[in-house]
């Protein structure tokens, strides 16, 4: 149920972006959803388009890349990637996970809990000319 209010803030940094640097249009917009956002991809892509609309993003392509999860265990050392199952219970309360090796342990997360736009792709004159930010 999130994924809309993430949509609105991507849409409005993509759309500073694209007025700072005086674009004619977006042609691509490249975002990574962490796994443990808990984001749908597809809700978060439909709703960019949909907050797109009459916008120099309208016609934008935009691609996303699931980063998974790693982590480090603060009693074992354990340092890798976290299995994570989709739970719907994870979009009312927080999951607790523990250690994939000694299931214990606080865990810090290293990857996988950030939503981002790695990179907009903009066309800055009407002949095309494409510049990456």
């Amino acid at each position: 149920m999130h994924e809309m209010s993430v949509a609105q803030q991507i849409a409005r940094a993509v759309l500073r972006a694209a007025k700072r640097e005086e674009a004619v249009k977006v042609a691509r917009i490249n975002i990574e959803i962490g796994q443990l956002t808990f984001l749908n991809p597809e809700q978060v892509i439909f709703w960019l388009a949909e907050l797109f609309k009459g916008t120099e993003a309208e016609a934008a392509e935009i691609s996303h890349k699931i980063v998974p999860a790693r982590v480090r265990c603060g009693k074992c050392g354990y340092e890798g990637p976290l299995q994570v199952k989709e739970d719907p219970l994870f979009h009312q309360a927080l999951p607790v996970f523990a250690c994939p090796k000694c299931e214990k342990g606080s865990l810090d997360i290293l990857e996988g809990r950030d939503c981002i736009v790695r990179d907009i792709e903009i066309e800055t004159s009407p002949d095309g000319d494409c510049s990456c930010h």
